[in-house]
């Protein structure tokens, strides 16, 4: 009887081998010093994403907090002080975001995308963010379609269609490809 004892309080004080972990994509250096790190938690359907910022991990998708995405990792990268990852779940379209923390404010910044094809440029400035993909869908006429994140007001509720990729001027812009 006392070998299950000391069977059963080494199982609960260590953890389990088999245990799901998750293993760093990429970890991205923000412009208030601190970094967000892409996570991956891999299960035989595909991964699942997570951002750890500081101590804290949260979904990947918080727009959809109560939906688990399971797929290919598409993109994962730092750019421009930002991460900016795209998760292929299965269905035509990539779901992705870019994260970041405003270079004056240091206010979290983020924008949240579903499209077929996988952003092509982002605009960054201290007042917004741009993402430009290419319109693989063509629910719209237009052959780009720009996300866009504006400081003190978010992210609209639809990205713009675009039929050239918006001007340069006042923008760092950073080619994804």
């Amino acid at each position: 009887m006392s070998k299950f004892w000391v069977v059963l309080i080494a199982a609960l004080l260590c953890p389990p081998v088999l245990a799901d972990s998750m293993k760093t994509l990429v970890d991205c250096p923000l412009s208030d010093g601190t970094s967000a790190t892409l996570l991956a938690s891999s299960n035989e359907d595909g991964q699942q994403l997570f951002v750890k910022m500081g101590e804290h991990i949260e979904t990947a998708f918080t727009d959809m907090p109560d939906t688990d995405f399971v797929g290919e990792v598409a993109l994962a990268k730092c750019a421009g002080a930002s991460l900016i990852y795209a998760l292929n779940y299965g269905s035509p379209y990539l779901k992705g975001a870019v994260i970041r923390k405003n270079p004056t404010t240091a206010v979290l910044e983020r924008i949240d995308f579903a499209e077929k094809a996988l952003p092509s440029l982002l605009y960054l400035n201290s007042q917004q963010m741009r993402l430009v993909i290419p319109n693989e869908g063509y629910e719209d006429p237009s052959k780009f379609l720009v996300y866009e994140y504006l400081a003190k007001k978010g992210q609209p509720e639809e990205p713009k269609g675009v039929n050239a990729v918006p001007g340069r001027k006042g923008f760092e812009v950073i080619n994804l490809k």
